[in-house]
């Protein structure tokens, strides 16, 4: 006798999914948007208000070094709490955090603001990771997922640094003091938790129910000890590779190319594009030729990327080199997630994503120590090089995972 499937539940799943490939896709366009106006204008203002570069990437660094340390132990209890939950305390959390930062000028608030920020950003995008995963099985149509979003945050960044630009226009009591610019960051953040309450499974539980038997969590962690091992040295090589685009291409535009704040806008605007272009050029060689293998060597490439940008004589060689650098580096990025939540067992995947933010973190903290240092004193091409040598570390450790991969793969044939 054959048994019929269930097509209310199936109907429910399918209307579910929906609903959360949606709710992330917008979730990530406002994102972008918010933390594009955020990061354009944020070391700015902290300029404006006194604190030097230096001040600048402690403010970075004690955020990353808070998310670095916290993250683990609140990824943990994010599997016992419950994914949904997490993932939108988290989420409005880091949109209260930003309407408070415009609001202070001392580096201790700052410090302090920054910081809750940052963790809040840190459960949010280990939450948000895990709940995709338990939501789509299929490796194929997650990593496709994680792509798709990827495209929608640059996208929608690059709109964010247009309209970074339009407000530089307003006038000097507004965006030249940069605190309407991180107001309307703030607003836009909100947005983020609003998009996000269609991804709640309505029927979802914590991944370990009270009372129940737990599933054999510390066995299977054990178990991945290697892959995850491999995981946290890859992140914290991606973080410190990536923070010195993310936090300090405004300091290096302004103070080191000699930019207007126009013209920065303009060069974040193609910073993006250039970023979405890299995915689309590389995904399909990342089918042919693997995920991993191709994700190394375009890491590779940025090394020597990098090293043209600090040797440029001009201003527009240095951003045609940083550019294509860029579309290097975010092509990985969708594969650094995948890779997280391709081995996470069940009860595990907060925590599994929690060590890939833990490695971010904590590479971009000391990179944002040593950024900050190298650019008080006037060294911005040391820093774009360091930047580099960092990608170059990352490049090989993706290649010892996929040949790592492939050993697995044959041992388990």
């Amino acid at each position: 006798m054959t048994l019929l499937p269930d097509t209310g539940s199936v109907t429910r799943r399918e209307h579910h999914l929906r609903r959360v490939r949606t709710g992330f896709v917008l979730s990530q366009v406002f994102f972008g948007l918010a933390t594009s106006l955020f990061d354009m204008y944020y070391a700015l203002f902290l300029g404006q208000v006194g604190i030097p570069p230096a001040g600048a990437g402690q403010v970075f660094s004690v955020g990353f070094t808070v998310m670095a340390v916290i993250v683990l132990p609140l990824s943990a209890f994010t599997d016992r709490l419950g994914l949904e939950p997490m993932m939108l305390l988290s989420s409005f959390g880091f949109a209260g955090t930003m309407l408070a930062i415009p609001f202070v000028d001392s580096l201790s608030a700052h410090l302090l603001l920054f910081g809750l920020n940052s963790v809040c950003s840190a459960l949010m995008l280990v939450s948000v990771n895990a709940v995709l995963a338990s939501a789509i099985h299929d490796e194929q149509e997650r990593f496709a997922l994680f792509r798709t979003g990827f495209v929608a945050f640059l996208t929608a960044s690059a709109v964010g640094n247009v309209a970074g630009v339009l407000l530089a226009r307003v006038g000097a009591e507004t965006a030249g003091w940069y605190r309407f610019d991180l107001l309307c960051s703030a607003v836009l953040a909100v947005l983020i938790g609003v998009a996000r309450i269609a991804m709640w499974r309505r029927d979802a539980g914590p991944a370990v129910v009270p009372g129940e038997p737990r599933p054999p969590v510390l066995p299977a962690l054990r178990a991945n000890a290697g892959h995850l091992a491999g995981l946290f040295v890859l992140a914290v090589l991606v973080g410190g590779a990536g923070v010195l685009a993310i936090r300090f291409i405004n300091l290096v535009a302004v103070n080191y190319l000699h930019l207007a704040t126009e013209s920065l806008g303009w060069l974040l605007v193609a910073d993006r594009l250039a970023s979405v272009l890299g995915i689309f050029v590389l995904f399909p060689l990342m089918k042919r030729g693997g995920a991993l293998r191709v994700a190394g060597f375009a890491m590779i490439a940025a090394l020597f990327l990098q090293i043209l940008s600090a040797t440029a004589g001009t201003a527009g060689f240095f951003v045609l080199w940083y550019l294509l650098r860029q579309g290097a580096h975010y092509a990985q990025m969708p594969v650094l997630d995948n890779l997280a939540n391709s081995r996470a067992a069940q009860g595990t995947r907060a925590f599994v994503n929690g060590v890939q933010r833990m490695g971010i973190f904590a590479g971009s903290a000391a990179a944002s120590l040593a950024y900050g240092t190298l650019m008080s004193a006037g060294r911005y091409r040391g820093a774009v090089v360091l930047s580099g040598v960092l990608s170059l570390l990352a490049g090989v450790t993706y290649l010892v995972q996929s040949h790592v991969g492939l050993r697995r793969r044959g041992a388990d044939q």
